[in-house]
């Protein structure tokens, strides 16, 4: 890895946990936008799939060692990890901004999806079961969670931070292509 990676590891590591604790400070565990699975994606972006997969697992690991560890930190880290490497692969099709919400949509879904899923796979035991929890907690309440739609907002707010983030970044560096 190179002093650059290494910087940009640094970097987005760092304000991913800042703004997860941050927001855990001022709203509790209110989930709205995915601080560390948006920088794993800014990340893989801009400095490939190593340092995306850096970031997505040392996010969650470092924010939950203050936070509090469980098995959610696995689960989290190694599908952050998994996303941000995938982030790697996307920056080389170069794709347009409104390409880069849809992806990110499509991986926050995913993440939300399969993080649930096998969350709720370690206490139902039942595959078809927790993937059915999984897919309707995204939109009603279930296992004890008390919010509406809160799968398609989370989706919608991390999507659009990360294609904001990454257009402003390009934009303050002149970076047309990568």
């Amino acid at each position: 890895m190179n002093p650059k990676t290494i910087a940009n590891v640094s970097l987005f590591t760092a304000l991913a946990v800042s703004f997860r604790l941050a927001k855990h400070a001022l709203v509790g565990t209110f989930q709205l936008l995915n601080f560390p699975l948006t920088f794993a994606m800014v990340a893989g972006y801009f400095s490939g799939s190593l340092a995306g997969a850096l970031t997505g697992a040392l996010s969650f690991y470092l924010s939950d060692f203050l936070l509090g560890l469980g098995p959610w930190t696995l689960v989290n880290s190694t599908l952050a990890a998994a996303i941000g490497a995938a982030w790697g692969v996307i920056r080389k099709s170069r794709p347009a901004d409104r390409s880069l919400f849809i992806s990110a949509f499509i991986s926050t879904f995913a993440y939300d999806v399969l993080s649930s899923f096998l969350l709720y796979v370690l206490f139902i035991r039942e595959a078809w079961y927790a993937l059915i929890y999984a897919l309707v907690g995204l939109f009603l309440p279930v296992m004890g969670g008390y919010m509406v739609g809160v799968g398609p907002i989370t989706e919608t707010l991390t999507a659009g931070v990360t294609t904001l983030v990454i257009s402003r970044i390009r934009k303050a560096f002149g970076i047309e292509k990568l």
